[in-house]
């Protein structure tokens, strides 16, 4: 994937970190020094610019990118960004971060997906930025199990749960469809936009993550 990140302060920095080795990663920055915090192998790009100029934007090949992280010190900025990658390139998965949460219901009147919390802001960004339709929602003891609440793809209409989740290392926990809870069987078959919640250890949410992005015969997406 090709992954814009406007802002390189902690955040920005532990996102590019998490993602450059797996994904083409651009990072956007005012300060030229702000780049040093990433290191010497860091093997993105780094473009020095303000995230609302859109010259900026276009030199980190902003027209071919799936996905941009706004990640600057400013709610308004991160806000601003996030709308002319939406409204005006069409980027897939925009993901703003807000440090006043009370500002989040107005951002969502404008379709913005944010982090609010800086603890976990990278590994969230992450999460919605490479994987959409998963998300971590509970987990136990020190993250050696956690709960993951997946969004059937189309691809996967008319699969079998088992076809999807790796048994050995997950167990389906819970399926909801059409507004009505089941609990999910190996052998029931998938349908678009079915919300699926799963156990798993780290080994299971790699091979569910990996078979998330097949489409559904065993072929990656492009």
């Amino acid at each position: 994937m090709n992954i814009i990140i406007v802002g390189c302060g902690r955040v920005g920095v532990e996102l590019a970190l998490s993602l450059h080795k797996n994904h083409v990663v651009s990072v956007i920055d005012r300060d030229a020094r702000s780049f040093d915090r990433l290191g010497l192998h860091f093997a993105g790009r780094t473009i020095q610019g303000h995230g609302m100029d859109r010259t900026a934007l276009e030199c980190a090949g902003i027209g071919t990118a799936h996905a941009l992280a706004a990640v600057t010190s400013s709610d308004n900025v991160n806000a601003i960004v996030a709308r002319i990658a939406q409204a005006i390139y069409s980027v897939n998965h925009v993901v703003a971060r807000i440090y006043n949460p009370r500002r989040a219901p107005i951002y969502e009147k404008l379709n913005l997906q944010t982090v609010s919390s800086s603890s976990w802001g990278a590994q969230r960004l992450e999460q919605l930025l490479v994987h959409p339709g998963m998300q971590s929602i509970s987990s136990a003891g020190n993250g050696e199990v956690q709960i993951y609440e997946v969004t059937v793809p189309a691809e996967w209409n008319g699969h079998r749960v088992s076809e999807l989740v790796p048994l050995e290392h997950s167990i389906p926990v819970a399926l909801a469809r059409n507004g009505k809870g089941i609990l999910p069987r190996a052998e029931i078959l998938l349908e678009p936009q079915d919300i699926l919640q799963v156990s798993s250890t780290p080994e299971g949410v790699k091979i569910l993550r990996e078979r998330l992005h097949e489409n559904g015969n065993g072929h990656r997406k492009e």
